[in-house]
């Protein structure tokens, strides 16, 4: 008798478990993430944002389209994302990112330097240069860096403590 009573209860509480489980994923799945969409929508800029899982590790995944204020947009994913890291996928083409790996130079030594006007004037000098527009703004956690070409656009946001709140940013697939 007591070893059925044992068996039963265990079932229940593995019936339990289960049940709260899957309603724990599909409230993530449905609630969470359709809430996050509909937020997303609301900033100039953005197509979608969702949350997706990584190598065990939630991020935050933008896609954007023609965003003009890259820094009111990250500030208010930002909010939005919470603790999770948040990327970009852009509309980026081979000139751009190789531009921008050309422009790393003097963004990580304005970075660690702190001489800032002199990156900004090196970096709008290269972007002149290719033909490409840019636009860059920066406050006291970041520089946002935007790079347009015609139909083309790359987005980076380049911590300045290190903070991880933003991944690399990625070509949109």
């Amino acid at each position: 008798m007591t070893k059925q009573r044992i068996t039963l209860i265990s079932l229940a509480g593995l019936l339990v478990f289960s049940l709260l489980f899957g309603g724990q994923m599909l409230y993530k799945r449905n609630w969470v993430n359709a809430n996050i969409l509909e937020q997303s929508r609301q900033i100039p800029g953005v197509v979608s944002a969702k949350v997706v899982e990584v190598n065990g590790q939630q991020e935050l995944d933008v896609v954007i389209g023609r965003i003009t204020d890259l820094r009111q947009a990250s500030a208010a994913l930002s909010q939005l994302a919470g603790a999770r890291p948040i990327r970009f996928l852009d509309s980026r083409n081979a000139k751009l990112e190789q531009l921008f790996n050309q422009m790393q130079f003097a963004l990580q030594e304005g970075i660690s330097r702190g001489n800032f006007t002199e990156m900004a004037d090196r970096v709008s000098e290269q972007a002149e240069k290719a033909g490409v527009k840019l636009h860059l703004a920066m406050d006291s956690e970041a520089i946002y860096l935007v790079l347009n070409e015609g139909d083309a656009q790359l987005v980076a946001v380049l911590e300045r403590h290190g903070q991880s709140r933003f991944l690399p940013s990625e070509k949109n697939s």
